[in-house]
């Protein structure tokens, strides 16, 4: 990026995260104190055909530095032109090359602002999963019989940096069963339903199916329900009538169960770095 011809104050900057902050304090309202970027931060401002670019480095200082790299190359960007459905590659692809934490934030701003709100949205989700505020655990629901099998799914899942949650490691001694399981569906944002010939939608089974169509209506597309039918010795199980509203598949091994699970989950792996 070149030397740009911008407001030396950073008042566009400045707007944009007020107007940010605005949004954070709606939701949050004792936030102002410790939330990334509005609680201080350095910024970098860019500029490319009709866009802003406003790159947030989270400090929590109250004191701010600004830059100016000035226009952005097709090369840095990745494309030739920003449009609505370029715009995560972008960001992901700025994220890499600047080495931006999930404290910090990146806003591309059309430069009349109309696409402002959509960038505070993102900026917060994101920041909602640093601080800890998004669900993330993955519920895995299944029949006692079928729990060596789950088992190895859950240990796959956490080995890509997910967090299963599985009843005999979420349930602690004491804890009566319907919270315990009501409170796993609160922390989940998805839940995988393996139905194998010897699943059955009654007791607590068919609870946690209640609990995940509830939270579904809750969370819209930030949960996911995920069903899973497996064929064991030419026999099937059987989809409750209640999930058959929901989209189920039929992997034919594990490791396809696996790549369908990752699919539908509204959550994604991470980066990937050297231990």
């Amino acid at each position: 990026m070149a030397k740009d011809k911008v407001d030396p104050r950073g008042g566009i900057a400045q707007n944009v995260r007020k107007h940010y902050e605005k949004s954070v304090l709606a939701k949050y309202t004792d936030a102002k104190g410790y939330w990334p970027v509005i609680s201080g931060c350095d910024f970098k401002i860019g500029h490319y055909a009709d866009y802003w670019i406003f790159i947030y480095v989270h400090t929590g200082s109250n004191d701010c530095g600004c830059k100016y790299p000035g226009e952005a190359s097709p090369e840095l960007l990745g494309t030739s032109q920003i449009t609505e459905d370029s715009i995560p590659l972008i960001r992901t692809r700025l994220e890499k090359h600047y080495r931006l934490k999930k404290e910090d934030a990146i806003f591309i701003v059309k430069k009349d602002m109309s696409n402002l709100d959509s960038e505070s949205s993102v900026a917060m989700e994101k920041h909602e999963y640093a601080l800890g505020h998004t669900p993330m655990k993955i519920f895995l629901s299944h029949k006692g019989i079928d729990k060596p099998r789950v088992r190895e799914f859950k240990e796959i899942l956490s080995l890509l940096g997910f967090e299963p949650w599985f009843d005999e490691d979420a349930l602690k001694a004491g804890v009566e069963l319907e919270r315990g399981l009501l409170q796993g569906f609160k922390e989940s944002c998805a839940a995988v339903f393996f139905i194998t010939p010897h699943f059955q939608d009654e007791k607590y089974l068919a609870s946690e199916i209640n609990y995940a169509i509830a939270e579904k209506r809750e969370k819209g597309n930030k949960f996911s329900i995920i069903t899973l039918l497996f064929e064991e010795n030419g026999q099937k199980g059987q989809v409750p009538d209640l999930l058959k509203t929901y989209v189920w598949k039929e992997p034919k091994t594990d490791i396809e169960a696996l790549q369908e699970i990752i699919k539908a989950l509204p959550i994604k792996v991470g980066d990937i770095y050297w231990k």
